[in-house]
């Protein structure tokens, strides 16, 4: 269909003219429509289009309404979706403190000791959410901080006071049996809420349990007595210490005095063994003195006697050899020869007597001495015969 804002001679070969009225009627609907289906848009997306924040401090779910499924937001920012088809929630997953104090008029846990007595308890329980499992926690008790009320306190007073109530009433002014059970407590509950998404980091009993009036006035009296006691167990064992420090003192004493009659007993010794070292090291120079002196001594006497000996032999074996010699013929030519040294410088004077040519007698004459020599004795005839 032709535009009907032109008028009638364009089309036929005329010159184009331009009705006004028709364009703003035909242009006024056609804003109409679409600021209408802006402000629709615009309607529909506040409708549905929903912005989810999470903190540093919380953790985000976003449930479909459709399907059921829930989605675990933990990193911190902001979240688009579809409002009508999800459901965005946060929740708390910082460190979490559950207090149950003001004795037996306020929250405190009324525990029933093993002997019949009642004792209130104060607890101070620190607790967490464990992000990777917000939906286990929605999932289990809802949206929003249902869990602290359903887990963490209801879970925490029932186990807390199971355990305690194992005690008895002396024991609960023990604070190491009292540690002993919170801390099975402890264990008992992380082993049931782990599995839920909850944490327990810390139980502890900020104050000392109350008692009935009449059992803290038995309490005080017997405090009293123990005090009493234990004074005198001090007394005792001032009193133990003062013997001991005595004991020690005196058996220090005695030690000292044996170390020194020790100490000088073995100066003593050492000194007796050096002058022992020195006297045997004295007899054993002069022992070495005289044996050397007297090995000197017997070395020179025994060559000294071998020498005479040597020269004794020598002798009587020039003797022997001179008696062997004189025993024969030798031995009258020396004695002749003797008598012929003997009569070499002696004057015989005498006349001989010549029978036929040959000296038959000689007779001798008397004559004077010879000058400065003495006259030999004549010779016998014995010895005359053996020298010829």
């Amino acid at each position: 269909m032709p535009f009907r804002g032109l008028d009638d001679d364009r089309l036929r070969g005329g010159e184009p003219r331009i009705d006004l009225s028709r364009l703003r009627h035909a242009m006024g609907g056609t804003l109409t429509w679409l600021a209408l289906a802006f402000v629709s848009a615009v309607a529909f997306m506040f409708v549905t289009v929903r912005i989810g924040r999470v903190t540093g401090e919380q953790v985000g779910v976003l449930l479909n309404r459709l399907t059921g499924d829930l989605e675990v937001i933990e990193q911190s920012g902001v979240r688009i979706y579809c409002g009508l088809t999800s459901k965005f929630h946060v929740l708390d997953k910082t460190l979490q403190t559950l207090t149950m104090t003001g004795g037996s008029r306020g929250d405190s846990l009324k525990v029933k000791t093993v002997d019949g007595s009642d004792v209130y308890v104060d607890l101070k329980i620190q607790y967490r959410l464990d992000p990777s499992m917000a939906d286990i926690v929605v999932t289990t008790s809802g949206l929003g901080d249902a869990f602290k009320e359903k887990w963490a306190r209801n879970y925490c007073r029932s186990v807390c006071r199971n355990h305690l109530g194992e005690l008895t009433t002396e024991q609960f002014y023990d604070a190491t049996a009292r540690e002993v059970k919170v801390l099975a407590a402890k264990k008992d509950l992380n082993e049931l809420l782990n599995e839920f998404g909850i944490t327990i980091d810390s139980i502890v009993i900020p104050q000392r349990p109350q008692f009935y009036a009449e059992y803290e006035e038995m309490i005080k009296k017997k405090k009293l007595a123990d005090q009493e006691v234990l004074e005198e167990q001090s007394k005792a064992l001032a009193a133990q210490q003062r013997q001991k420090t005595s004991i020690v003192s005196a058996t220090n004493e005695t030690n000292v005095a044996v170390e020194r009659f020790t100490g000088e007993m073995e100066q003593l010794t050492i000194k007796a063994k050096a002058e022992a070292q020195k006297i045997r090291k004295e007899g054993d120079a002069y022992y070495d003195r005289i044996s050397i002196g007297a090995e000197a001594t017997f070395y020179q006497k025994k060559k000294d006697a071998e020498g005479i000996l040597a020269l004794k032999k020598a002798e009587a074996e020039g003797i022997e050899a001179l008696r062997e010699a004189l025993s024969g013929e030798g031995g009258r030519n020396m004695v002749k020869l003797e008598y012929a040294r003997k009569l070499k410088n002696v004057a015989i004077s005498g006349q001989p007597f010549m029978i036929e040519g040959r000296t038959a007698r000689f007779q001798h004459t008397a004559a004077p001495a010879s000058v400065g020599r003495a006259v030999p004795k004549q010779p016998t005839p014995q010895a005359a015969g053996g020298a010829k």
